[in-house]
């Protein structure tokens, strides 16, 4: 039952599901953060048949398609995050018109990323970032500092174990390194710089983090590795 538990929280939180995890207690839903990876590969494989099926029409409806997909798959709230509409602290979020530029580069990125995609390649890039953007929250919730505040997800910063940081990269990292080989390396490379590097700027504008930094978090690494293997595809 505990796993049962843990897995519904997982599946409610990633995919912004509030009734679906709201009677679980913190426990079940710290525990579940060992399962957000897999449900963000489930997400990128989505997002991959979504660009498959409108690959007919073109390479950019496809690129839209897949980031349609990515971007709704919490219900819109990471893209939120971005824009700071979600604001915990008035510290920690960025202005308005750094937000929408923030995200205006996050989805540009992703669109030139998997228009640059050869389409053999496109759903192991789609299902890694959604994987490692995922992980990315679960390494966020291991030995961050929170910030005060009443939002879903705040109470999980700090909280994750051993176990569920732990496990969570074991998958993520395995699975990138058995699809990727060494370029698998530099993948995870640039999701842990981003991921650390969010870490930082939020502990220098707010002094830790929140909810909503969580998502920001989920949207630059994914972005990361979408660019990263964009970057790397040969023709």
């Amino acid at each position: 039952m505990a796993i049962a538990d843990e897995i519904r929280a997982a599946v409610g939180t990633v995919f912004g599901l509030g009734p679906l995890a709201r009677d679980l207690p913190r426990e079940a839903r710290v525990g579940g953060l060992v399962f957000h990876p897999l449900v963000g590969a489930a997400i990128g494989g989505i997002a991959a048949a979504a660009a498959a099926l409108t690959a007919p029409l073109g390479t950019l409806p496809a690129a839209v398609a897949a980031v349609a997909v990515l971007a709704g798959a919490s219900g819109g709230a990471t893209l939120r995050d971005l824009l700071g509409c979600r604001r915990a602290t008035a510290q920690g979020a960025p202005p308005l018109p750094a937000g929408l530029a923030l995200a205006g580069v996050v989805v540009l990125g992703k669109l030139w990323a998997v228009c640059r995609l050869p389409a053999s390649g496109r759903t192991i890039a789609l299902v890694l970032a959604a994987m490692l953007g995922r992980w990315a929250v679960v390494v966020q919730c291991h030995g961050g500092r929170p910030v005060a505040g009443r939002r879903p997800g705040d109470d999980l910063v700090g909280r994750a174990r051993l176990r569920e940081f732990g496990w969570a990269s074991t998958i993520a990292f395995g699975t990138t390194l058995a699809a990727l080989d060494a370029v698998g390396l530099v993948v995870l490379l640039a999701a842990t710089l981003t991921t650390v590097g969010v870490r930082v700027a939020a502990y220098r504008r707010a002094g830790g983090l929140d909810a909503p930094l969580l998502g920001v978090s989920l949207e630059l690494v994914e972005a990361a590795v979408l660019v990263v293997l964009a970057a790397l595809a040969r023709g």
